[in-house]
């Protein structure tokens, strides 16, 4: 917890004698600049104990810090004059008052309040994040759940930004998952599905987003990328889950997957789309015996046709 006091050098002196047996460490600032570093640079809920005289400039950056310290609130304590009230009762962003001169049990009353506000909203807060990053992951493996990953993709092909730069898209299947299931159980291919979410983790940069679209179905979505690297990419994770099998009661099991690519060209603005198309090129390739990579054209037809050179290569035209 952090508290700062932004007072007069009248009142200074006699606030440190009494905040310190309440607080342990208190932070004065006058300066704009180290009052900003304080509010924001410390990412711990904050005390904000000022007097009101200051209450211009002063007050309008205790609230751009509010508006900025996300997930570290702040809690506004004023000091105040009998004749300050009628001003003070108008005034937004302060959460209490302390009447001038200032009474040391009172003082230490109303920062064990603060103190135990500023925990519930933390708490609260917490416990808000905690629900956020539940609604969007997939229990099991941890990855991004269906519907966000989704999202994902709709939200970047919305950018204005995204105009110019290459967004593709890795939708990939683990092949005779079924077999795997029946051979060493679900609880066995479960841990394969976690072996291989970590795999996609690890081989994938920060940037990107993996998902679990559903049952042994994964989909990335890789920023400022275009179908040849992603070709790279989704061949270096045909290789890696090809040759690093996944350890199943002390056996390894023989996984590989089929992997479709389709990248955003201009005219690209719905996610569903461009999952269909990767979709398809991931069908050509559990079509040609699976554990291949195949590449989406812009528009492919019903009569689609590979390309390319090597056996794992391959591009679908009309």
């Amino acid at each position: 917890m952090t508290l700062l006091t932004i007072v007069d050098e009248s009142l200074r002196a006699l606030l440190g004698e009494m905040l310190l047996p309440q607080v342990g460490k208190v932070f004065t600032a006058t300066d704009v600049g180290e009052i900003q570093r304080i509010l924001i640079e410390r990412e711990s809920p904050s005390i904000v104990l000022f007097d009101l005289n200051r209450q211009a400039e002063l007050v309008e950056i205790c609230r751009e810090g509010r508006q900025e310290k996300i997930g570290f609130p702040l809690y506004m304590l004023a000091l105040v004059s009998d004749d300050q009230l009628g001003d003070f009762m108008f005034m937004e962003g302060i959460d209490d008052y302390l009447r001038i001169p200032v009474c040391e049990y009172e003082l230490g009353v109303r920062l064990r309040v603060a103190t135990r506000i500023l925990d519930l909203e933390m708490e609260l807060t917490n416990t808000q994040k905690e629900l956020r990053y539940t609604a969007c992951r997939d229990p099991m493996t941890g990855l991004l759940n269906h519907n966000e990953i989704i999202d994902v993709l709709q939200r970047r092909l919305d950018l204005p930004e995204t105009r110019g730069h290459s967004v593709s898209i890795v939708m990939m299947d683990l092949d005779s998952f079924k077999h795997t299931n029946d051979t060493y159980g679900h609880l066995s291919g479960d841990n394969v599905l976690c072996q291989t979410s970590q795999k996609l983790l690890d081989l994938t940069r920060p940037v990107d987003s993996v998902g679990r679209y559903g049952g042994d179905e994964f989909l990335i979505v890789l920023n400022n990328c275009n179908s040849e690297d992603a070709f790279q990419l989704a061949e270096r994770i045909r290789t890696a889950v090809e040759e690093d099998l996944p350890a199943v009661l002390d056996d390894e099991v023989n996984i590989t997957v089929s992997v479709g690519i389709a990248t955003a060209c201009q005219g690209d603005s719905n996610a569903l789309d461009l999952i269909g198309k990767a979709d398809t090129a991931l069908y050509e390739a559990k079509k040609d015996g699976g554990n291949k990579v195949r590449v989406a054209e812009e528009k492919p037809s019903a009569n689609l046709k590979l390309v390319g050179e090597g056996e794992n290569a391959g591009r679908l035209t009309d």
